[in-house]
């Protein structure tokens, strides 16, 4: 059996990916994991697509492009066996214009529709006063971080398209730009807002977990022929993986995860700050902190097992950001990307999907609609 090369990007949602090997879940299983960080997704992309490495954790939406082509992605048939994680992201602000947006709501901790509609107030400020549009970091076009912070921001009456700019800026360098003032707030995965806070450059403005609850965000990708020529190395990996969630998910682990992911060859950043992210209790200025339970969700069947409904909703969002209407037979391809069925033949056989809604928008439309509901309405 080959070394199995993957790439990860230092974020806290890594975690499954790097206790597999860390904590002996790959060996047992008789896995040899080469782990190799990355700046960037689009490196991760590239070097997916060039071979360079067999899997990686990659963001969900950027998975279904790439598989599909859009936006400009090279084609390239991935196949996604495995939900990484649902949330661990938050919208962070400059902490000058966190305070403007504290003062206009009147609330120490605004929540996300008084908080859009204050960045509102500020924006059709800085238009009377000729001042340019508020610029607003996301790691990769297609994110669930670009998708989450357009739908903040329109919960205030915010045209996305005009009214604000969006940049693209990869995780470990949000903070820097935010100090220097590239950006005014962007949107990233943990420990990159926790890092602002502490430095003093940024508030943490809103929870993804106050957005949706099971969102994806990041993903196991492979490549499809892995999948078609190593299916018992596919399985094999897949298991060692849910015995990580297991692992990472349990609360008496959190301590030990904290200080495996701190290392410099993974994160790079205080024990303590990942811990935060770890139990849900972040401070999100330099005086107030907040906890959330769904804060960021590693063990969990409903996320892990990958639902081909949640690949047809970020076809979707994908489309939207594209300004193209959505597609029936793109929507098919789509769910195809996500497989379940590699899940189970690991995991063991049963229905893992959740009865209900499978990303739970807290201020948008149920989406609790059939595989074949989503499909039909892209006709």
């Amino acid at each position: 059996m080959k070394p199995l090369r993957i790439g990860f990007i230092p974020l806290v949602d890594a975690a499954i990916a790097i206790t597999a090997v860390e904590c002996g879940f790959a060996e047992q299983e008789g896995l040899e994991i080469e782990l190799v960080r990355e700046v960037s997704w689009a490196n991760i992309r590239d070097k997916l697509t060039s071979e360079i490495f067999d899997a990686a954790h990659m963001l969900a939406p950027l998975s279904i492009a790439s598989s599909l082509g859009l936006g400009g992605q090279t084609r390239m048939p991935f196949a996604v066996p495995f939900g990484l994680n649902a949330n661990g992201n938050c919208i962070t602000l400059a902490a000058s214009l966190y305070r403007t947006v504290q003062d206009i709501t009147g609330q120490e901790i605004p929540d996300p529709v008084a908080s859009a509609k204050a960045v509102r107030a500020i924006i059709q400020q800085r238009k009377r006063l000729g001042l340019p549009p508020l610029n607003f970091g996301v790691v990769f076009p297609f994110s669930i971080h670009a998708i989450l912070i357009r739908y903040w921001l329109k919960l205030g009456g915010i045209d996305v398209n005009s009214d604000v700019q969006f940049l693209v800026v990869p995780p470990p360098f949000m903070v820097e730009n935010l100090t220097s003032g590239a950006i005014d707030g962007y949107c990233v995965g943990e420990p990159w807002n926790s890092r602002a806070v502490e430095s003093g450059a940024g508030s943490i403005v809103v929870f993804g977990s106050e957005l949706n609850r099971f969102a994806p965000d990041k993903v196991l990708v492979l490549r499809e022929p892995l999948v078609k020529d190593e299916g018992e190395t596919v399985l094999k990996l897949l298991r060692a993986y849910k015995a990580a969630a297991g692992w990472c998910g349990d609360p008496a682990n959190r301590t030990n995860l904290s200080q495996i992911l701190s290392r410099s060859d993974y994160l790079n950043v205080s024990p303590k700050t990942i811990l935060n992210s770890l139990s849900g209790v972040l401070p999100v200025n330099r005086t107030e902190s907040r906890k959330d339970g769904d804060f960021l969700i590693l063990d969990d069947h409903q996320v892990n097992c990958p639902d081909p409904r949640r690949a047809c909703w970020l076809y979707t969002e994908v489309k939207q950001l594209l300004g193209q209407a959505p597609d029936a037979a793109e929507m098919r391809a789509a769910a195809a990307v996500f497989r379940p069925d590699l899940y189970t033949a690991a995991v063991g056989p049963r229905n893992y999907f959740g009865p209900d809604d499978p990303v739970q928008l807290k201020f948008g439309p149920s989406l609790n609609q059939s595989l074949d509901e989503y499909i039909a309405a892209a006709r």
